[in-house]
């Protein structure tokens, strides 16, 4: 069979499960969860995987509600990762509450994932080598599970589980059809300044001196590349009693050093005492990865964006870029979406929101398939 027979072959076994990644897409939207906290929809996922003849793993690589699943072809060949995400958004409501909420694709992405595993299920016999499911929890980086513990592809990393895979795919919802070539390193640094409380007018308090010498660092740096992500002031309301400041950055680079520049002006613009976070890495792309990528997209029709603009944001997958050859993979919906917001959420819970999941599914099948095969 030649390889466009067998790439229509695979297209229509995603078409044909339609009703499925409709059904994932659905449930992981209906059921929210944060970061580190995603125990029905890891379950649902680990078990609907379980059931198209996947050998599934539970609560691996030290998280509870990661997994692992693992499709052996019918002939020898490469092991290609598939990254499914399924955290919900951690999202500040305009009334100042706090909610989980799907506004990122990450629904999108879990039924995509189901949808091109059930395919090639379909076609085992013909699949060569292995394609292992990497159910990633914690990937919004704001959630407060993430900032406690890491993200879980980071952790997934450190961990060993993407050791012994020869390339690794990430599929994301984006205005075009792409594999991404650049993305921001990024860092969360700490300040904290402790003193005592004074009820006396005008008394000195450093941590609330720090609390204003925060917020004017933030705002004097660019909002692109400094955040004050979360601040706290925290103490005993008595004369003489502990208090405490401690502020959260968020700090982007288009380069690793361009971390240290941005760290060292708010140390000087905030004298305390600082925690440096873990560095998260900009993407590294694998040519060969890429190629495979872009020829799977215009295999199923899409109009492949050969030069993107750089990403103005990190993502934890460079991480595993470092350590597997790997694609973060854009595709698109035309006008975009509107990521973190309500009109998101709408979105991705409209018919958008399925047929992004069951095109994530095309592209990523048809890329598999091309990765999977021997060198």
């Amino acid at each position: 069979m030649t390889s466009a027979a067998v790439d229509g072959e695979l297209r229509a076994a995603v078409e044909a499960r339609m009703p499925l990644i409709r059904d994932t897409a659905t449930f992981i939207t209906r059921h929210p969860e944060l970061a580190h906290e995603e125990r029905v929809s890891s379950a649902y996922l680990a078990d609907t995987l379980a059931e198209l003849g996947l050998a599934v793993d539970k609560g691996v690589f030290g998280m509870d509600t990661c997994f692992r699943a693992v499709l052996r072809g019918g002939r020898p060949g490469r092991t290609v990762g598939l990254v499914m995400l399924f955290d919900a958004v951690a999202s500040v409501t305009p009334d100042g509450g706090f909610v989980p909420v799907h506004s990122c694709g990450h629904a999108s992405i879990a039924g995509g994932i189901v949808g091109a595993a059930a395919a090639l299920a379909a076609m085992r016999d013909q699949l060569a080598g292995t394609v292992v499911v990497m159910g990633c929890p914690a990937d919004e980086i704001h959630a407060p599970g993430t900032v406690a513990r890491g993200g879980g592809k980071t952790l997934s990393v450190a961990a060993g589980g993407w050791d012994g895979i020869d390339a690794a795919l990430y599929a994301h919802p984006e205005p075009i059809d792409t594999v991404w070539t650049e993305s921001a390193w990024m860092r969360r640094d700490t300040a904290r300044v402790a003193g005592l409380r004074s009820l006396a007018r005008g008394a000195d308090q450093p941590p609330l001196d720090a609390a204003m010498a925060a917020v004017m660092a933030a705002r004097r740096l660019p909002a692109g590349e400094v955040m004050l992500e979360h601040m706290v002031l925290d103490g005993d309301v008595e004369e003489g009693g502990g208090v405490v400041m401690r502020a959260h950055f968020l700090i982007w680079a288009p380069h690793e050093t361009g971390l240290d520049r941005l760290a060292g002006e708010l140390r000087a613009a905030l004298p305390a005492e600082w925690n440096q976070g873990a560095t998260v890495p900009a993407i590294r792309v694998d040519e060969r990865v890429r190629s495979a990528v872009a020829e799977a997209q215009r295999a199923a029709g899409r109009d492949y964006v050969d030069s993107p603009p750089a990403l103005p944001f990190a993502t934890d997958f460079g991480a595993i870029t470092r350590h597997v050859p790997g694609a973060l993979i854009g595709v698109a919906r035309a006008g975009g979406w509107s990521f973190h917001t309500p009109q998101g959420a709408r979105e991705f819970a409209s018919e958008d929101g399925i047929r992004s999941a069951a095109d994530m599914a095309e592209v990523i099948a048809l890329s598999t398939r091309r990765l999977t095969e021997p060198s």
